[in-house]
C-alpha cells in the first residue's frame, strides 16, 4: 500500500468516521473525556483538553477574576479555574457520557451534549423538583493530534445571537449617524435663522435706573419690558441715580427673551464695585438647577469676566473699587470682546451666540444658588443690542 493510500485513509478515518483508534480522536469522546475529568477534578487533566488559545483565554479569565475577587485568588489558578473554582459548574452541570458529534469539517467540529437543567422551583431559582436534558453544543479543534475545547470559536448558536447583535448594533449606528446628522443640519439652520437677525444694529432693552420703580416693577425705556427688583434697589448719587446691590440674594430678575438667540450683540453699562472683596454676580442667564450659559461678573481681584455658551473670556485689566467704569461686552460670529471705557481689552476668536435653552435671567447673584450668592455693586444706565456694531458704538 503506498503512502498517498495511507494518508487518504487516516484522513477518511478523521472525517468521516470521527477517530479511530485513540478515543480522543473523536470530539465526542474527548468531550466525555473532558467532563470525567471534571467531576474527578484532575485539574492538569483539565487544563490540558483546550486548545491553546482557549489555555491562553482561560489565563486571561483567571487572572481577571483572581484581581476582581482577591479573596479567592488561589482558586483562581488557569488549571482550577473551570475545575475547583466556582466557574466549574459551567461543566459539571453537563450529563457525563452524553457527547455525541453533530458535525466535523476538517480539523473543526461540533459536539452536544446534554445540560440538566432544573424546572418547577420551590422557589424561584432554588430548590427544583424536576429535571430536564437540554442539549447544547461544544465547538472542538484537532491540535496537537488530538481534539480539544474551542473556548474561542462561538458555538452555532452564540454565533446567531452575536450576528443578530451585530446587525442591531449596525443598525443602532446607523440611526444615531442619522439622528446627529439631521441635528447638526438643523442646528446649522437655527445658526443661520439666528445670525440672519445681525444685518441692522438695534436697541433691544434699556433701563436707565434714574427714578424710582412703580413698586417692585421697573419698565424700561422702550416700553416693552419689566424687570423685578428682588431686593435691590434705586440709589441717589452724586453721578444720578443708580441701581444698586448690597447683600446675599439681592437680586433684579430680567426677561428671559431679551438675551435669546442672539447670534450678535451688546451689552453695556455703567459699574462701580462697592467694596475690594466681593465677587460682583453682575449677570447671569442659567438654566435652572444645570448651568450658566451667559454670564458677566467681577471678580474679588477687579478682573472681569464674560461667559456665553461656555466660552469664557477675562479681563487683562483690573477694576478698582469706588470707580465707575464703562463696561461693554460683545459677542457675534466673530468672537466675544470685552471693552473697558471704550477700549478694546479682551478678545476671543471664536463663534457664539445666546440661546433659548437658559430661561432664568438675573443680576446681582447666581440664579442656580440665589440664598447664598450676592453683590456689593452699583449699576447705571444697561442697555441691550442686537446686531453688529461699529467701534464707535462701544465708546458711547
Amino acid at each position: 500500500m503506498t503512502s498517498r493510500v495511507v494518508n487518504l485513509l487516516l484522513i477518511s478515518c478523521l472525517t468521516f468516521f470521527a477517530g479511530c483508534g485513540d478515543p480522543k480522536k473523536s470530539p465526542a469522546d474527548s468531550v466525555n473525556a473532558f467532563l470525567r475529568a471534571v467531576h474527578r477534578q484532575d485539574c492538569k487533566e483539565v487544563f490540558s483538553f483546550f486548545s491553546s488559545a482557549s489555555q491562553e483565554k482561560v489565563r486571561e479569565e483567571a487572572a481577571r477574576a483572581a484581581k476582581d475577587y482577591p479573596t479567592y485568588a488561589k482558586d483562581f489558578t488557569p488549571e482550577n479555574f473551570y475545575c475547583t473554582s466556582v466557574y466549574a459548574n459551567r461543566y459539571l452541570t453537563f450529563t457525563r457520557g452524553s457527547a455525541k458529534n453533530e458535525s466535523i469539517d476538517g480539523t473543526n467540529a461540533v459536539v452536544v451534549v446534554n445540560v440538566r437543567e432544573g424546572k418547577n422551583e420551590l422557589i424561584p431559582g432554588f430548590f427544583p423538583l424536576t429535571f430536564t436534558n437540554v442539549p447544547t453544543r461544544i465547538m472542538m479543534v484537532f491540535e496537537d493530534g488530538t481534539w480539544k475545547l474551542d473556548l474561542i470559536k462561538p458555538t452555532p448558536e452564540v454565533a446567531k445571537v452575536l450576528e443578530a447583535r451585530e446587525v442591531a448594533i449596525n443598525k443602532e449606528r446607523e440611526a444615531i449617524a442619522r439622528y446627529q446628522a439631521e441635528r447638526a443640519l438643523a442646528e446649522q439652520k437655527q445658526l443661520e435663522i439666528i445670525y440672519s437677525h445681525c444685518t441692522n444694529f438695534h436697541l433691544v432693552v434699556r433701563w436707565k435706573f434714574d427714578r424710582e420703580p412703580a413698586g417692585e416693577k421697573i419698565k424700561d425705556e422702550t416700553g416693552a419690558f419689566t424687570a423685578e427688583l428682588l431686593g435691590a434697589h434705586i440709589v441717589d448719587l452724586p453721578e444720578g441715580k443708580a441701581l444698586q446691590f448690597q447683600a446675599v440674594s439681592e437680586a433684579v430678575r430680567l426677561p428671559e427673551e431679551i438675551l435669546n438667540n442672539r447670534g450678535c450683540g451688546m451689552i453695556t453699562f455703567r459699574f462701580r464695585r462697592d467694596d475690594a472683596e466681593t465677587q460682583d454676580r453682575i449677570l447671569y442667564k442659567v438654566l435652572p438647577g444645570v448651568f450658566s450659559e451667559t454670564g458677566i461678573e467681577v471678580g474679588g481681584d477687579g478682573r472681569v469676566y464674560f461667559s456665553v455658551q461656555r466660552n469664557s473670556l477675562a479681563s487683562k485689566s483690573l477694576l478698582d473699587p469706588q470707580k465707575f467704569y464703562q463696561l461693554t461686552f460683545v459677542w457675534n460670529r466673530n468672537g466675544m470682546r470685552i471693552y473697558i471705557d471704550g477700549k478694546l481689552d479682551a478678545t476671543l476668536e471664536r463663534p457664539v451666540y445666546t440661546s433659548a435653552r437658559a430661561t432664568k435671567t438675573e443680576m446681582g447673584r447666581d440664579p442656580n444658588d440665589a440664598l447664598k450668592t450676592g453683590s456689593r455693586m452699583t449699576i447705571q444706565d444697561l442697555r441691550i443690542y442686537e446686531g453688529v456694531a461699529d467701534e464707535s458704538a462701544f465708546a458711547q
